[in-house]
């Protein structure tokens, strides 16, 4: 069959539908007029009608993909109960964010490929020579470098400025993770670069750490907040390559198509990412950096991980979940 053809005489009627099933999932269909709910759900059968097709005669996998996951969003919002429109978002949030990172698995294990990397080659050269560690860092880090060399930190109960530090840190960290977001619409050069910028940093830490014997010190220490901060900050990348991908391999879509075809996971992601950012943000101000026993962060930390692990792995819509695939 000739693809382009095909999409091109279906991607009004197929923008049509995503609009309006847009305003339905989000307004709960109070937005909607009786006239656009029939035509929502005309639109829906010819969709299916469209997918069937597609699979058919052996579409582009990014036009099945794209009908797939749009007539999977549309099963969920036509058969699913409406109690409310924040209740309604919440529980889209709930299920949508897990769904949406683990059909972008491989977006997200990028986004964590470039920031080792990034990390590893500062860390390696500082084990084969020290002393170039000091050309590594731009100077205006060197403070916190020498403070997190030192093994200071605040005592239990002095929590002064905690409340402060909290707000800066979710202000900072929001700020680096919706960059790496949004800039992978300029082709994910920005994304990929921040990635590896923000892992040479932290390699270049842990190179100097070592080399004082605090390396322990150092990631015992960030592991109660770095589980969120940091998976955040591989989930807005991933998303961010995903906005990239789009628009350097649209397939048989146009740039902006292909754009509107992942953006749905993409903001899921980005708001799942914020949440993280600011539980991360708590975490930093009140309880990494203060002198509590090793083994309690530890501790901490690996929760952490098992409870984000378990949502995103485990997490599934009860009605949904079979209809998207």
């Amino acid at each position: 069959m000739n693809v382009r053809r095909f999409v091109e005489r279906r991607k009004a009627r197929w923008e049509r539908f995503e609009q309006l099933l847009n305003g339905l999932q989000w307004s709960g269909g109070k937005g909607l007029s009786r006239a656009d709910l029939d035509e929502l759900g005309r639109l829906y059968r010819q969709a299916a009608a469209d997918l069937a097709y597609a699979r058919q005669q052996g579409a582009d996998a990014s036009v099945v993909e794209y009908l797939n996951a749009l007539m999977g969003r549309a099963h969920g919002a036509l058969y699913r109960a409406r109690r409310g429109s924040v209740r309604n978002a919440l529980r889209h949030f709930w299920y949508g964010f897990p769904d949406a990172v683990r059909r972008r698995a491989g977006y997200v294990w990028a986004a964590i490929g470039f920031t080792l990397l990034g990390a590893l080659i500062p860390f390696l050269m500082i084990l084969a020579n020290p002393s170039i560690a000091q050309t590594l860092v731009d100077p205006q880090w060197r403070p916190v470098f020498e403070q997190w060399k030192s093994g200071q930190q605040r005592q239990p109960g002095e929590t002064g400025m905690a409340s402060i530090m909290s707000s800066f840190y979710f202000v900072n960290n929001s700020r680096v993770a919706m960059l790496a977001f949004g800039l992978g619409v300029f082709w994910a050069i920005p994304t990929v670069y921040l990635l590896i910028t923000n892992g040479f940093l932290l390699g270049t830490l842990a190179g100097e750490m070592y080399h004082v014997g605090k390396l322990g010190f150092l990631l015992v220490s960030i592991y109660p907040h770095g589980v969120p901060e940091l998976g955040a900050v591989f989930l807005c990348g991933g998303a961010g390559l995903m906005l990239g991908r789009a628009m350097i391999a649209p397939g048989d879509l146009t740039r902006s198509e292909a754009v509107r075809q992942v953006a749905p996971d993409a903001f899921l992601i980005l708001a799942g990412s914020v949440v993280l950012i600011f539980i991360a943000a708590f975490i930093e101000a009140f309880f990494s950096f203060y002198a509590f026993p090793s083994w309690s962060k530890f501790l901490w930390g690996t929760v952490e991980l098992v409870a984000l692990l378990g949502y995103i792995l485990g997490v599934r819509a009860p009605s949904s979940s079979g209809a998207r695939r």
